[in-house]
């Protein structure tokens, strides 16, 4: 069992970080020919429209999670019948939710001018351009039930092959169409046919590998099984709410505050976090299904031990990739579309700040996810929420972007900073959380001062493309041997490093 979780990881995490990377280059590409062809109005459009479509996600009610927890103990014990009657369930909610999604969001088509500062005269069909992003969200939620079931056999590299080769037709066969027309609503059709492509593909491949799960014949559910579902999708709701007040109205509030143009080059900055969170949600996501496996059979020492090695993991891998944020937004967005789209510096290193605050947030939040602690903490989110609009809209009014980004900020300090860790201890692990706060605190130190350091030897070198490649080598190897020398002690690091190992040699 062991020897299959950890191949299972390995492939997943191995695919998954592969794809995302080339798709990441694809996308970049794309979006460069987009600000060519198209300009800052398009694309500030398209972060607005993004986030609103990003909160209509709320239809979802955090459903997906609730039952992929309720799939990890069928799927490890083999229990084909539970596993046909959660799907079934899954599938009429998703139904459910799709036609939520097609239907309010065609709904908010006459507010559109609500939600911008000033609307772009320039910019033909609007309400179109709008009502395709709609359709592009609301129609993956009819297929994307089946997705969970390979999530949950550690099979998520079959899914991301697919979706990752049809990714880059759809990103090529846009590229073409935006160069010889030049015209954005064609460029939208072809993204909303290859959304549907990729997850009718997806779910005819989870038939041929489950063919059970076209059996006609489903039992229904255990009333205790609906009990603990409806229960957490209560709880899951609140947390949905929050996160999309947090996390899928900056755009919104940017464009509504300081102006479309602005969200455009935001929406740029995003896209760089957004491949990062990609690809490291793309690991994380490849680890859940065997720390879900593990919850569901091991001791309770093993899944705290299993949560301390995560935590420590994360906290490397979010405080270097915010040391070469930090030190790489610039120059990068300089090189690949100008000067010209830059943000303010305070705003960049808010925008660093968050991501490296709520970054540090997943190991807690996939552990509690696998142990199926939704219900405790179910408020957070909504105060989380009302802190940070409240906030972002007072701070914004005196200070722009720079207010927007620092009442997100705040919101995230205040609350899930530390009610989220509190109660995996107190609930899953029945312990004091004061361990994890103080190791949180000892490597936020050192990641301060390996950043520092960084940038002390990045600002030597020159703004060209050959200095940008020196920052790179120096984002690489500085912050990485601090942390080596910081933690070599560590159980967690020798950990890390067998397991480093350990994969390397199997190649």
């Amino acid at each position: 069992m062991r020897m299959d979780r950890t191949e299972n990881t390995v492939k997943n995490v191995t695919f998954s970080m592969l794809s995302e990377f080339m798709l990441a280059v694809f996308k970049f590409v794309s979006r460069y020919v987009f600000v060519q062809i198209l300009g800052k109005e398009y694309l500030g459009l398209d972060g607005l429209f993004t986030d609103i479509l990003a909160v209509l996600s709320l239809a979802e009610l955090g459903f997906s999670v609730s039952i992929t927890y309720s799939l990890y103990r069928p799927a490890a014990e083999g229990d084909r019948e539970l596993i046909k009657s959660l799907i079934r369930l899954y599938r009429r909610v998703y139904q459910i939710v799709g036609v939520t999604v097609l239907t309010v969001g065609a709904g908010l088509t006459p507010f559109l001018d609500f939600f911008v500062k000033e609307m772009p005269e320039d910019i033909p069909y609007i309400p179109l351009i709008y009502l395709l992003n709609v359709l592009n969200t609301g129609v993956a939620y009819f297929f994307t039930y089946k997705s969970t079931l390979l999530f949950v056999y550690q099979k998520k590299y079959i899914d991301t092959m697919i979706r990752a080769g049809l990714t880059l037709l759809v990103n090529v066969v846009q590229i073409v169409v935006l160069v010889v027309s030049g015209n954005y609503l064609y460029y939208l059709c072809i993204l909303v046919a290859g959304t549907v492509l990729q997850n009718v593909a997806v779910a005819v491949k989870a038939d041929r590998l489950y063919p059970y799960l076209r059996e006609k014949e489903v039992r229904p559910l255990p009333g205790e099984i609906l009990q603990d579902i409806r229960r957490n999708v209560s709880a899951m709701i609140l947390n949905r709410v929050g996160a999309a007040a947090v996390f899928s109205t900056d755009n919104i509030l940017i464009s509504k505050f300081v102006g479309i143009i602005t969200t455009g080059l935001y929406s740029n900055y995003v896209m760089i976090r957004g491949f990062l969170n990609l690809m490291t949600g793309a690991l994380f996501n490849a680890l859940t299904p065997a720390l879900g496996s593990l919850v569901a059979t091991e001791t309770e020492e093993a899944k705290r031990e299993a949560f301390r090695r995560l935590d420590f993991f994360g906290a490397w891998l979010f405080g270097w990739l915010s040391i070469c944020l930090l030190w790489l937004f610039d120059p990068f967005i300089t090189l690949w579309l100008g000067e010209d789209y830059l943000l303010p510096r305070p705003a960049v290193i808010l925008i660093v700040v968050n991501f490296y605050v709520n970054s540090m947030r997943i190991p807690v939040a996939k552990t509690r996810s696998a142990m199926g602690l939704f219900w405790d903490e179910r408020y957070k989110s909504i105060l989380e929420a009302i802190v940070n609009l409240v906030v972002s809209v007072i701070l914004a009014q005196r200070w722009g972007i720079v207010g927007i980004l620092a009442g997100t900020l705040i919101s995230s300090a205040a609350l899930p900073f530390w009610i989220e860790p509190r109660g995996l201890y107190r609930y899953g692990f029945r312990q004091s959380g004061r361990e994890y706060f103080a190791r949180y605190f000892l490597r936020l130190v050192v990641t301060v001062g390996a950043g520092a350091l960084t940038g002390l030897l990045c600002r030597m070198t020159g703004e060209n493309f050959g200095g940008f490649l020196v920052k790179g080598l120096v984002c690489l190897v500085v912050p990485n041997a601090v942390y080596a020398v910081a933690y070599r002690r560590t159980e967690e690091c020798r950990f890390l490093g067998r397991t480093v190992r350990s994969v390397l040699l199997r190649r």
